[in-house]
């Protein structure tokens, strides 16, 4: 059986489901039964603290200074609606995700794990600030094939103390393989093993399989702008209710956090749902008249369905977070599909896009075959 850990299954984010979902059914296809490990990380690993799992090697804590922001008590309607968001997503888990049984850090190197081989990935999985020790499977049987896939780091360099601390988690994977070429680079300066450029595990299914996904929702919207942001901003809003405006269509946007729903609702200008599955989200990306995000995922599907397309550029403090778009981008040749809020007043119309999939299924086959090699046990 293969074991795949990746981030935890219970967060409402679309993107990171979807991923997991894709990676799990990707391993079963090729012949293997697959369990997610249902890890919950625990708060004592929010530093780069590794005092288990590596004999003699401590790192100093790393303090994240976050501004404290005023909160007001949400409305009943935006609690009710978070309430019936997670309702909808634990649904669409269960009947999608098989996990294991909850597991603690602890556990992960004292339970007898079942596995004969070790998943981890993909997403941001190696974000230095996510700092979680587990994620580089420092755990598991001594004969266990341990193997990284797809591993996201978020940024593109790492400090004098990130490569140390990498260093050493690297000697535990037998295989590695990461989701952007800033990340290849980074990562094969560091070790010495071989390191892998695959595709995030939503590009390794066929069209069919998430048309198959989206038909899971019973939404039926028409003549819209899909919007998704990680990150809203005024110069977003006003780019996409102009766009919208133009183009004679509503918007229909999704809260990236189910707590935004009135932030959304006072400034983009059309229906704001938040009490989505993961195969509406499919949905409303396969039934609209284009996408406007800043958000990787989204762009993916919106790829994957051949959609007429924009995201922004997004930056989380110091952190340019547009390297995974610049890798995706390149593969299908449409860099240009990556601008600045600002610039999409000159590209107002919905047109059809022709969107050039060959050099994507190529990088396909490679990456399916990469998994497989990487599972088969002789």
């Amino acid at each position: 059986m293969v074991g795949l850990l990746t981030l935890d299954s219970r967060i409402y984010n679309y993107g990171g489901f979807l991923q997991e979902m894709a990676l799990q059914d990707a391993i079963k296809g090729l012949g293997y039964e697959c369990e997610i490990i249902d890890y919950e990380v625990s708060q004592e690993f929010n530093t780069f603290s590794l005092k288990r799992g590596i004999k003699n090697f401590s790192f100093d804590k790393i303090k994240k200074k976050q501004k404290k922001k005023k909160t007001t008590p949400l409305s009943s309607s935006v609690s009710d609606s978070i309430t019936k968001r997670k309702r909808a997503f634990d649904k669409y888990r269960a009947h999608n995700l098989v996990l294991s049984k909850k597991l603690s850090y602890s556990d992960l190197h004292s339970v007898d794990l079942p596995y004969e081989q070790l998943v981890c990935g993909s997403d941001q999985i190696w974000n230095p600030d996510y700092n979680i020790p587990a994620f580089f499977l420092n755990f598991g049987r001594k004969d266990c094939r341990k193997i990284i896939y797809a591993a996201s780091i978020g940024k593109g360099q790492l400090s004098g103390l990130e490569r140390k601390t990498y260093s050493k988690l690297l000697e535990f994977p037998d295989y590695i393989s990461v989701r952007e070429d800033s990340a290849q680079k980074l990562i094969s300066s560091i070790t010495e093993k071989n390191v892998e450029l695959v595709l995030d595990p939503t590009l390794l299914h066929q069209q069919e399989y998430w048309m198959k996904k989206a038909d899971d929702s019973s939404l039926n919207h028409r003549n819209y702008i899909f919007c998704y942001f990680l990150n809203l901003t005024d110069e977003k809003v006003k780019s996409a209710n102009d766009f919208a405006r133009k183009n004679n269509c509503e918007i229909i946007a999704i809260p990236y956090l189910h707590n935004e729903v009135e932030e959304y609702t006072e400034k983009l200008e059309g229906k704001i749902l938040s009490e989505v599955n993961p195969a509406d989200f499919l949905n409303l990306i396969r039934n609209a008249e284009a996408i406007i995000t800043d958000s990787f995922h989204a762009t993916v599907f919106s790829i994957i369905f051949k959609k007429n397309f924009w995201c922004f550029g997004r930056n989380v403090g110091t952190y340019n977070m547009n390297t995974r778009l610049h890798t995706l981008l390149g593969y299908v040749e449409m860099q240009d599909r990556l601008i600045e809020p600002n610039d999409l007043k000159n590209k107002m119309h919905c047109t059809h896009v022709d969107i050039d999939l060959h050099n994507l299924k190529m990088k396909q086959n490679e990456s399916i075959a990469f998994l497989s090699n990487a599972l088969e046990i002789s």
